[in-house]
């Protein structure tokens, strides 16, 4: 996706202004300014490519009040690709006025150097309990002090070891039916190692030798989100390498964001790259969710115990509108015996988190989640099931502040819950 800025002149023009982004932009919803809905970002940017608008503080600030969820999108009868609008915003705007220095820190030198990523983190996993204070319950932690985080916001702590350090590089099985990669995004490998574990324990279960790549690092998708699209390209270049170098019969993922960009951003990000343009794709074509790994696997129905649990589930934005994974999560939950499945009344619309986006505007992210929370509430469910890591610790803050008492957890964990309970039922 090598081209300038003015060339994204012919998406804005299909603009017909109909307003119906503003029926499902949740941003739109809690300020009710035009400038914050589809319609009038397209406008903005139109402004800025016609160069009747400047870049300011506050057309960037516009800029960065935007989900990237792809309600917008998927309801435009027009098809205007308004989330590629805003990422090319957001790279003119870096290309005219730079990164902010941490911004700089964090995207190029820590994010894309996989070694000081990775000390950092174990860095962090020592300190952080001098950082942050327990929060209540023991549940979660809370920042002791301001640290460009609010003080209120409930976060996951890192832990004890990475995935990657609890398993062996290839784990495998007697008679393997198949052989993938899995790519495991940094809060599973860092933060939800328990979401990790339950995929890699599910497929070996059903025959299947999992390699965990040791050089895989971030995907870069917040990387390129804000618009630095060189360090993008070549944190995707290096993931490619290492996940072709594997030779595996498929890439598998566990969270939408990540697989996105493995599926199809990389080789949009690469087309004008004669090395990897062909790689991306090959790449892309080899992504599979975990959901859509297991479902055609008919034998994942055997051994599959008792669980008498009502249960809820928030489809991820990237999941459900990028990868176009519906149905498969919620075969799942229903295949197992005694669970009770409610669905939400808006099951697809946005929590509130956009990765970095909750941590820069939680005010808003705040807001936008109180609304997934009543709506998780009024199921009754014990369980919200989710396959996102990233609305797994949002949806968990919202919890935390509105006292509900209400599990949450990936896919992959409730089906080796059921596994087990069939193990346990033996015994």
């Amino acid at each position: 996706m090598d081209r300038s800025f003015e060339t994204w002149e012919q998406e804005v023009i299909r603009c017909i202004r109909c307003g119906s982004c503003q029926n499902v932009c949740p941003v739109f919803r809690e300020l009710q300014a035009e400038s914050t809905v589809a319609r009038g970002r397209v406008k903005l940017i139109r402004g800025a490519i016609s160069k009747d608008l400047s870049l300011t503080e506050g057309f960037i600030s516009k800029m960065s009040l935007c989900l990237m969820c792809k309600a917008c999108v998927a309801n435009c009868p027009s098809g205007v690709k308004v989330d590629k609008l805003v990422e090319a915003a957001r790279r003119e705007i870096v290309n005219q006025k730079g990164l902010s220095p941490l911004k700089k820190l964090v995207f190029r030198w820590v994010l894309k150097n996989r070694w000081i990523f990775e000390t950092g983190m174990s860095t962090g996993r020592i300190l952080q309990k001098l950082v942050f204070r327990p929060g209540p319950g023991g549940q979660g932690m809370l920042p002791r002090m301001p640290l460009g985080i609010d003080q209120r916001r409930l976060l996951s702590p890192l832990a004890p070891k990475p995935l990657k350090a609890l398993y062996p590089e290839v784990v495998t099985v007697p008679n393997p039916r198949m052989r993938v990669a899995f790519f495991t995004g940094c809060m599973i490998n860092y933060i939800y190692t328990d979401s990790g574990r339950a995929v890699i324990n599910v497929l070996n279960r059903l025959g299947v030798d999992v390699i965990i790549p040791r050089l895989q690092n971030c995907c870069g998708t917040p990387v390129r989100m804000n618009g630095d699209y060189e360090t993008a390209r070549e944190m995707a270049r290096a993931n490619i390498d290492v996940l072709l170098k594997e030779k595996a019969d498929g890439v598998v993922v566990a969270c939408g964001t990540c697989g996105l960009a493995l599926k199809e951003e990389y080789a949009e990000l690469l087309q004008d790259d004669p090395r990897y343009a062909e790689k991306a794709k090959l790449l892309g074509k080899m992504v599979k969710d975990f959901t859509e790994l297991v479902v055609p696997m008919e034998d994942y129905q055997e051994n599959l115990g008792e669980l008498p649990l009502k249960v809820t589930y928030h489809d991820p934005c990237h999941l459900v509108r990028g990868l176009k994974v519906r149905e498969q999560p919620r075969e799942i939950i229903k295949q197992i015996p005694g669970i009770e499945f409610i669905e939400m009344t808006k099951p697809d619309t946005c929590c509130g988190s956009g990765g970095s986006f909750s941590l820069a505007h939680y005010e808003l992210a705040t807001k936008i989640n109180n609304h997934k929370v009543e709506d998780i509430r009024q199921t009754g469910a014990e369980v919200l099931v989710t396959g996102c890591s990233a609305c797994r610790m949002h949806i968990l803050d919202g919890f935390h502040r509105q006292e509900a008492a209400i599990r949450v957890m990936h896919t992959a964990q409730l089906l080796e819950m059921a596994y087990e309970a069939k193990e346990n039922k033996k015994e």
